[in-house]
């Protein structure tokens, strides 16, 4: 990308999540020489008045809101770029109507989410801490997982009984590329995959299958979907109870895609067996939330994309995005641009 001369040029990297910004700050002076950068938190971000009409491009995080009254306070924005894959923040219309360019930041972290998914399916067939537990207790070979007669032991009766993962069955929501990562790993376990997304064929990696039959046949179910007003709620109790008893809930796509409320009666009434959430209807997730105290749920900050090689990623990619915007160059994560 060669540099370009926009005078007094000024941008706004919105975030309380990172708490540095020299990759940004450094490739957005090299593109922009004589230009400034403005680091600021969500409260300061509300109040910023200093140089409105200089602001050309912003950097901002998923969890700030970027409304139609936010955006008119720079008459002169041209790129909004965020950190991350999603970018349901942003008010996409009313940007495309003032003439403002969006893009997300697809693919930085595909492994690390797709190796989070694959750890907790091993984590739960394979009971890892609760055999330590027993470990510690004494307990060694056959007899660490059940003190009940060996021939009579039963997947449907014990919650602690390890199970094979090879030759199980995953059925994956969304079948994007995390989707299709996640695919590929599960295929290298020796798993039946499946898949739901009407807006995607099938690959020969995974089968297609409508969501209720997948629900019925799946072992673990994985969310990787967007929220958008179809997907939202789109698991409740009613299509939770068409899962085994068995099965696992593991979700790393949005929050909202499942209804919590719903999620935690099937988890007390054992609906279904245990679910690994990384992504909450309200994030923070509250401190009361009953998950938090659930024994067969794992919760982790939305932070299972977060690597040694992922945040450099992420940082360089929605920098790079938020240049090429202003430069009026294709970005492949823009969300408004004309194709």
């Amino acid at each position: 990308m060669g540099k370009s001369s926009v005078k007094g040029a000024v941008f706004l990297i919105i975030d309380e999540e990172y708490n540095q910004h020299l990759v940004e700050t450094k490739l957005l002076k090299e593109s922009f020489p004589g230009s400034e950068v403005y680091e600021l938190d969500y409260e300061k971000a509300e109040t910023f008045r200093e140089r409105d009409k200089d602001v050309i491009g912003i950097l901002v995080q998923i969890s700030f809101n970027m409304t139609k009254d936010f955006m008119l306070r720079f008459p002169n924005l041209k790129a909004i770029s965020v950190y991350g894959g999603g970018f349901n923040n942003v008010d996409v219309k009313a940007a495309t109507d003032l003439g403002i360019k969006v893009s997300r930041s697809p693919d930085y972290a595909n492994h690390e989410v797709a190796e989070f998914a694959i750890w907790s399916i091993l984590y739960f067939a394979k009971k890892p801490f609760y055999l330590r537990e027993r470990a510690e207790k004494g307990y060694w070979g056959a007899r660490a997982v059940s003190d009940l007669p060996i021939d009579t032991w039963d997947v449907e009766k014990m919650e602690e009984l390890p199970t094979r993962v090879y030759g199980s069955n995953l059925f994956i929501i969304g079948y994007g590329k995390i989707g299709k990562t996640i695919a590929m790993k599960a295929k290298g376990l020796g798993m039946n995959v499946y898949f739901y997304d009407p807006n995607v064929k099938a690959d020969g990696l995974a089968a297609e299958v409508e969501l209720e039959e997948g629900l019925r046949l799946a072992d673990y179910v994985v969310l990787s979907v967007p929220l958008t007003e179809t997907t939202r709620n789109m698991i409740n109790y009613e299509r939770m109870k068409l899962m085994k008893r068995t099965a696992y809930m593991i979700n790393v796509g949005r929050g909202g895609v499942i209804n919590e409320a719903d999620l935690i009666k099937a988890l007390k009434e054992k609906v279904i067996r245990g679910a690994a959430l990384d992504v909450f209807e309200k994030e923070p997730l509250p401190a009361e939330s009953e998950l938090y105290r659930l024994p067969n749920v794992v919760v982790t900050p939305h932070a299972v994309y977060v690597s040694d090689k992922s945040i450099k990623d992420l940082k360089a990619l929605a920098t790079t995005n938020l240049i090429k915007l202003i430069k009026g160059e294709r970005v492949p994560g823009c969300v408004n641009c004309q194709s």
